[in-house]
């Protein structure tokens, strides 16, 4: 028997009824990062860094989908774009990790969270010493396919060579000898996940926080967000729902890191032309040659 992958279909489950399907599948992401992250640091400590370089990436990918998830709730049901983009991005490469980068940082507004995104979506951009050196591709979809495939590529000098996850690798292995940060996505999925939030009345209580206050507003702020994500813990020990068990430490790393929502955001691949890169970089050229 073929079966699909659609969360798109959940629009056909009664609006009251979704928050329950979304619940479904929290505690199995949970698990999933949990355990990618947890074989990632076995390989780690046998140095064999590409296969934990791997499992790393998925384990990130899925703390996104969490997110992602909780985004949904954020927004609620009644805004039919902000839905179709939540729904989309679950199963983009470059939407997921255009959030695991995004939660990496600290921003002090939603317009600060819109440039990383802007920017991390690029198709091309240039980098380099004087800024405009290189022509680079998509940072989160090379960087992911770097850590899985080997590939032979053309980079932006017009050079061909192959490139494979040895590259990755190097952040984990000689000279790097030392353990990356946990990402900040993962990290936070873990503890939303031990303060019961990942639950149906997680959800719910998310939603109630949020009401009416748009998730697109760009200048909504810090001071703003932490309030609301201090809310959603109340309506969630209302409910019931708050972990017993749950830590202080845990809460708070819950109020403190969780971000303003993406899914108000364009999470797509914006099209760059190499010919206008090319034309900025003669321009940097002639500037710098005066």
């Amino acid at each position: 028997m073929r079966v699909a992958r659609g969360l798109s279909s959940i629009s056909q489950v009664t609006k009251s009824k979704r928050f329950a399907e979304l619940a479904g599948g929290l505690p199995l992401l949970a698990e999933s990062v949990r355990e990618r992250s947890a074989d990632a640091d076995q390989l780690a400590d046998a140095r064999r860094f590409q296969s934990a370089a791997v499992l790393r990436s998925f384990a990130e990918e899925e703390a996104a989908k969490v997110l992602i998830l909780l985004d949904l709730a954020r927004c609620g049901w009644d805004n039919d774009d902000r839905v179709k983009v939540g729904l989309s991005a679950f199963y983009n490469h470059l939407a997921r990790g255009l959030y695991v980068q995004a939660y990496w940082t600290s921003p002090a507004d939603l317009a600060e969270v819109k440039e990383i995104v802007d920017f991390g979506r690029q198709e091309l951009y240039l980098d380099g010493p004087t800024g405009a050196d290189w022509i680079i591709r998509n940072d989160v979809m090379g960087n992911r396919e770097s850590a899985l495939y080997v590939d032979y590529i053309e980079t932006g000098d017009g050079k061909r060579q192959w490139t494979g996850p040895a590259e990755r690798a190097a952040r984990f292995d000689e000279p790097f000898d030392y353990a990356l940060p946990a990402c900040k996505a993962v990290s936070l999925v873990g503890a939303m996940d031990r303060v019961g939030l990942l639950t149906e009345a997680g959800l719910y209580a998310t939603r109630d926080a949020w009401g009416d206050t748009p998730v697109d507003d760009h200048k909504m702020r810090y001071t703003k967000l932490v309030p609301i994500n201090e809310a959603v813990i109340r309506n969630l020990e209302r409910r019931g729902g708050l972990a017993s068990d749950c830590s202080p430490e845990d809460v708070r790393y819950v109020v403190k890191n969780w971000i303003f929502p993406l899914i108000g955001l364009d999470l797509s691949l914006r099209e760059v032309k190499v010919s206008e890169l090319r034309k900025e970089q003669e321009r940097v050229r002639a500037a710098l040659a005066d």
